[in-house]
């Protein structure tokens, strides 16, 4: 009696609200956000579909790396506050730790995009902040536009950025920058960007790199990736959760305030 083996099924041929998914023949898993609002904002639909499509890539051994873009002339404009400030509301009134629950959420698919067993690219382009940012921080590599801009602007709303972009920042620019970034807000160019290591170069660049990682067997990408995220994994998770704490203990109240000003900007 011959037993039929389930076909793991393919992202692309998935019905997506706020992702545009292709994987050509032969090409790379290329994931286009266009999130759950204007600027590609991202709320709680996005990281749903995120966290579904990231097993489905790792459930198929067909090769190819991960491409993160953005719809139009922007990558994202990080969290989608209306989103949360509709969260944060209902919590008010019904009870519960919704930012601590959110944000360990959040924070659970960035990891899983992390430790993609494939090569996970970042092709930013425009706007790339916030939550955004804390995203292509977890992303293995990064190209962008000579356009895009970066800017991790939490501390404006009260809040310690708690999506892993202050754990790994500094790794990729060293503590002196991250803390002029995040200590004193304000943005960073395409061009300094690429000078100071937060992008790896153009995006005119990311076809040819992503050609040599196809070129790589899979096991052995994966590997690379395990190596070198195993000296980081301890300081990561607890910088994840004193951050949650420290937000859930000082930032909750009046954030939804502060979030409905900051929208009124926008």
């Amino acid at each position: 009696m011959s037993v039929a083996l389930e076909v793991p099924a393919d992202p692309a041929a998935q019905e997506w609200r706020t992702l545009d998914v292709t994987w050509p023949p032969g090409g790379d898993l290329r994931v286009t956000i266009r999130g759950t609002g204007a600027g590609n904002v991202l709320g709680g639909t996005f990281w749903t579909e995120l966290a579904e499509l990231l097993d489905l890539a790792e459930a198929t051994d067909r090769p190819g790396s991960i491409v993160l873009g953005g719809h139009g002339a922007v990558f994202s404009r990080g969290l989608d506050l209306r989103w949360y400030v509709t969260r944060l509301r209902r919590a008010a009134r019904r009870g519960g730790d919704v930012l601590a629950t959110d944000a360990r959420r959040l924070q659970a698919t960035i990891t899983a995009l992390a430790r993609s067993r494939r090569a996970v690219i970042a092709d930013i382009d425009g706007e790339c902040t916030g939550a955004a940012l804390e995203l292509v921080c977890a992303c293995d590599v990064r190209y962008a536009s000579a356009r895009a801009w970066f800017s991790l602007p939490e501390a404006e709303l009260g809040l310690v950025a708690d999506l892993g972009g202050l754990q790994r920042l500094p790794r990729l620019l060293g503590e002196g920058l991250v803390r002029e970034l995040v200590l004193g807000g304000g943005r960073i160019g395409a061009a300094r960007a690429e000078r100071i290591g937060l992008v790896n170069g153009g995006t005119s660049e990311l076809t040819a790199f992503s050609g040599r990682v196809r070129a790589q067997p899979g096991a052995v990408l994966a590997q690379l990736k395990r190596e070198l995220d195993a000296p980081h994994e301890g300081s990561l998770a607890t910088g994840l959760d004193r951050a949650v704490r420290w937000n859930t203990e000082h930032a909750l109240v009046g954030l939804a305030t502060r979030m409905t000003v900051r929208l009124g900007g926008r």
